[in-house]
This record gives structure tokens, sequence and C-alpha cells, in this order.
């Protein structure tokens, strides 16, 4: 296995893993690709994987029912001070 090889395996293995930070990071190191160069390659090879193995990548979890429930238990204690202060 050459160097190549083994690059491509680490990506890989971070991109099935969900950690595509990572898979930035061994791109810039490995290939000297600045920020925006590693991205576009880390996303295209991304997106390679997951037409090919798309059972193998873990659900993307939104912020919007994290966000939907904030705002409710914000207002739940707003509402609730509300009464008794008032």
């Amino acid at each position: 296995m050459d160097e190549t090889d083994d690059v491509a395996a680490k990506l890989t293995e971070a991109l099935l893993a969900g950690r595509k930070i990572e898979a930035i990071k061994i791109c810039r190191d490995a290939m000297g690709f600045g920020l925006k160069e590693a991205k576009e390659y880390v996303e295209k090879i991304e997106d390679e994987l997951r037409k090919e193995n798309p059972d193998d990548f873990p659900e993307k979890k939104g912020c919007v029912g994290m966000l939907a429930f904030g705002l409710i238990s914000t207002a739940t204690v707003m509402w609730t001070l509300g009464d008794i202060i008032g």
C-alpha cells in the first residue's frame, strides 16, 4: 500500500464515521491543500462514497429540533415567570 492509498483509506474511514473535519485535516496535511481546496476535495469524495454506500453513513442530525425545543422551553419559562411575578 503506497502513501496515496493510505491517505484515501484514512479519508474514507473518517468520512464514514461522520468526522468530516478530521478528513479535511488529513487531506491538508497529506496533500498540502489550503482549507478551501481540501474541503472541496473531501466533499467530492464524500459525495462519491454516499452514492456508493448510502447505508454506511450516519444519519444527519439537524439542529432544527433542538432549536424548537429551546424556543418552546424558553417561552414556557418566561410565561411561567410572568404568572408568578405579575
